[in-house]
Formats: C-alpha cells, sequence, structure tokens
C-alpha cells in the first residue's frame, strides 16, 4: 500500500514541479528580433523575449504581463513573472 501511495504522489506532483513555459518556444537561432516589451500586451501568435529569462517564445492565451515605466512585458512562464515585479529595474529595457 505504501508503494503505491507514494507513486500516485509523485504522478500528481511531477507536473506541478515542473517549470511550464507559455507558448511555443522558438528553435535555436529563429526569431533572435523578438521584443523584450511592447507599447501595448502583443497578441497571442506574436513572438517575444522573456525580460527575466531571454527565452524567445510565442504569446499565447496563458502568457503572463507586467507593465513597467509605460512599457509591456511577457513572461514566459509562471516563475518569471514574480522575479520581474520584486525588481523590474533590473530586467526592465531602460530608456
Amino acid at each position: 500500500m505504501k508503494k503505491l501511495l507514494i507513486i500516485a504522489l509523485i504522478a500528481f506532483a511531477a507536473p506541478a514541479l515542473a517549470h511550464e513555459h507559455a507558448g511555443e518556444h522558438a528553435k535555436k537561432g529563429e526569431h533572435q528580433d523578438a521584443p523584450k516589451s511592447f507599447d501595448k500586451q502583443p497578441a497571442p501568435g506574436i513572438w517575444a523575449r522573456c525580460a527575466v529569462s531571454g527565452d524567445v517564445f510565442q504569446v499565447g492565451p496563458e502568457t503572463e504581463f507586467a507593465s513597467h515605466n509605460g512599457r509591456v512585458y511577457a513572461f514566459c512562464c509562471p516563475d518569471c513573472r514574480p522575479d520581474f515585479l520584486k525588481n523590474p529595474g533590473k530586467y526592465a529595457e531602460s530608456k
């Protein structure tokens, strides 16, 4: 019974521990000109560069955003937005 319980816990915990990314990520070398910030929230399908990780990804319906100094930043995963919000000056583009 203990083994079954351990297997069930692992099966349910693994997805929660995974670093899930929003949208599709670019293949190496593709979309390297993707912007890090936008003047307004980009529509799904637009390529963006995560301000925190630097990953290039395609904005999707689940993409999280934050605004700083009149610019909108998109994040590749739910883990990046809190880091940005703690210290936006570290990650935001300077004007």
